[in-house]
């Protein structure tokens, strides 16, 4: 695979995060990410994207892998090393942020299946509680809405 693609891959992946309603991105690739962000123990370099999602409490950096093929061919699996995962899961812990996982395969357009995020159980879990916590709040936010266009005295002041 080449560096260009790599990176491409990276950029996809950030961009998957969205933006906001000002323009600003979620997502960002991690420039010159890697074993500086390992070997300095910098945070901001480990992971090649990150996801800065204002409703959760840690970001969230991903490690891209690119599905390899040899000389042109196709492949028709991509092997995912253990070490990969071990790694960023101890940075994750030393650095503080979310691991999570993104893959694409070359030469699998169908169903849109050919690229796939990954994230650990514990991690998912708590993306699923923030994100259940902020439509709760939004939820009651609603209630409280239409209470207060009943003209139904919402809170005491």
């Amino acid at each position: 695979m080449s560096i260009q693609k790599g990176k491409v891959f990276e950029k996809e992946t950030a961009a998957l995060a969205g933006v906001s309603s000002k323009g600003v991105p979620y997502g960002k690739r991690i420039q010159k990410s890697g074993a500086i962000g390992t070997t300095e123990g910098i945070s901001a370099l480990a992971g090649d994207a990150r996801w800065i999602l204002p409703w959760l409490d840690s970001e969230v950096h991903l490690e891209c892998k690119h599905g390899y093929s040899e000389k042109g061919q196709e492949r028709k699996s991509m092997r995912l090393e253990r070490e990969w995962f071990d790694k960023h899961i101890i940075q994750a812990k030393a650095l503080d942020f979310y691991p999570a996982f993104a893959f694409k395969f070359k030469f699998t357009q169908q169903n849109g299946m050919s690229k796939m995020v990954v994230i650990p159980f514990p991690v998912m879990e708590r993306i699923l509680h923030e994100a259940n916590n902020v439509y709760e709040e939004l939820e009651e936010l609603r209630r409280e809405l239409v209470m207060w266009e009943q003209g139904i005295k919402v809170r005491e002041e």
